[in-house]
């Protein structure tokens, strides 16, 4: 039909695109990734051991436009997606492909394979699920994650002589000790400098939604009674975890704990009022403390540099907005709190991802600090600086094998395969 012939038209244009290994990210997707990023995934991409030609397209390319059914069915899926885009390339190597939605149902997803006639079968579908369980739905750590593993064989790395085993073992145990030992350290330093920013904040936050609740009214209505408890039990969790505070999870749970009264709150105003139950909604942008959004505007940063994005603000910003006036935006020292970097991640996160629910924070700023710190520590952890070693062990080894059979007339572990011969080595993939 149409939409499959157009799905094959763009394929063959992808193919183009990626006719060299690295990464290709379509226009088209919503993806968050930066150019800087993007250029250094597209280097890794590049320099990896195995050949990766890695592609970031939107859903509309495979989900029919006739068809509004969810979940989204998509053209092709599983490793077939990323083999009709090898079929079309010809060269063996791994072949990955990320479909750009809003969630899982309407078609965001996964799907890697690697392709190769004879030479190392890689981790590619080991690589897909690591990507997903460690970073999803942020795109550029799970790029970085799947290039990682995807470019480790899938053999045993070692073989221990008998007589050297229990030394080795016990060496290698200190070792891992010691570098979790590390890790540990450096991520208690960085959350302490995190609570020196937020605990302030939280307390003043706290004492304020304590000071609220506790005029509210008494009541005979069933429902509105209801609400007034789980308001008091909110605040109270809030203020026996701020009480216990002590790492990034405890901030984020106060925030999450903050934010589910004020809710509530906006419940029992609109029940006072006669309205129905509004429903949930992240915070107002400018100011948590506002309480759930209830409008959307557009909206730019003053500085120059900011471009206009949609964000959703309680009434009263709305309107400053609407008469160009400077919204009153949570303060950190001089800096707006969206801008103080890795310090206020867990706080945003607490308020704009509960349990049942999570919303885009506008400002990527967040973003670029979450992904840091997620970043930070997962290179720091003792089984990450263990493969790093590896690869780089792994690099000399190659680099001296071919630097000793110089003149071999023998072609490489993955030269230029056609598709009719090559196999399927690795692969995976799911929706996430």
């Amino acid at each position: 039909d149409d939409h499959e012939r157009a799905a094959e038209l763009y394929f063959d244009q992808l193919a183009l695109e990626l006719a060299e290994p690295g990464l290709w990210i379509d226009p088209a997707s919503r993806s968050r990734i930066t150019p800087g990023r993007a250029a250094e995934l597209d280097r890794a991409a590049k320099d990896a051991p195995v050949p990766m030609r890695l592609a970031v397209i939107p859903a509309s390319v495979l989900v029919d436009p006739d068809r509004d059914s969810l979940p989204a069915e998509l053209l092709w899926e599983s490793p077939e997606m990323a083999t009709k885009l090898y079929e079309r390339v010809g060269l063996d190597g791994v072949y990955a492909i990320m479909v750009d939605a809003r969630s899982s149902r309407e078609g965001r997803g996964f799907w890697a394979v690697q392709h190769a006639d004879d030479g190392p079968t890689y981790h590619v579908g080991d690589a897909v699920d690591q990507a997903i369980e460690c970073c999803a739905p942020y795109y550029g750590p799970m790029l970085e994650r799947f290039i990682q593993r995807a470019s480790e064989v899938d053999d045993p790395l070692f073989v221990v002589a008998a007589p050297w085993a229990a030394a080795a073992v016990g060496a290698f145990g200190l070792w891992w000790a010691g570098a979790s030992l590390s890790a540990r350290r450096q991520q208690r330093r960085e959350e302490q400098q995190h609570l020196l920013t937020v605990r302030p904040l939280l307390n003043e936050e706290v004492i304020e939604l304590s000071e609220k609740v506790s005029t509210l009214p008494t009541t005979s209505d069933i429902e509105q009674a209801r609400l007034t408890r789980e308001v008091l039990d909110s605040v109270e969790q809030a203020r026996h975890r701020l009480d216990a505070l002590n790492s990034d999870d405890d901030i984020q749970a106060v925030t999450t704990l903050l934010g589910n009264a004020r809710y509530l709150l906006h419940c029992l105003t609109a029940l006072h009022r006669g309205e129905p139950k509004p429903g949930r909604t992240p915070p107002c942008f400018f100011d948590p403390r506002h309480g759930p959004s209830t409008q959307r505007r557009q909206w730019a940063p003053s500085q120059a540099s900011g471009s206009e994005r949609e964000i959703s603000t309680c009434a009263d910003c709305a309107h400053r907005i609407d008469n160009e006036q400077t919204p009153e935006a949570r303060l950190v020292g001089r800096r707006q709190y969206w801008e103080a970097g890795e310090d206020l991640v867990a706080y945003i996160e607490g308020y704009w991802r509960t349990e049942e629910q999570s919303w885009p924070f506008p400002d990527p700023g967040h973003y670029r600090a979450h992904d840091a710190i997620r970043r930070r520590r997962h290179d720091n952890r003792p089984a990450q600086r263990l493969n790093r070693a590896a690869l780089a062990i792994g690099a000399a080894a190659k680099e001296f094998h071919e630097a000793s059979n110089k003149g071999d007339s023998g072609s490489g572990s993955f030269g230029g395969g056609s598709s009719s011969s090559s196999s399927v080595s690795s692969s995976g993939g799911s929706r996430f």
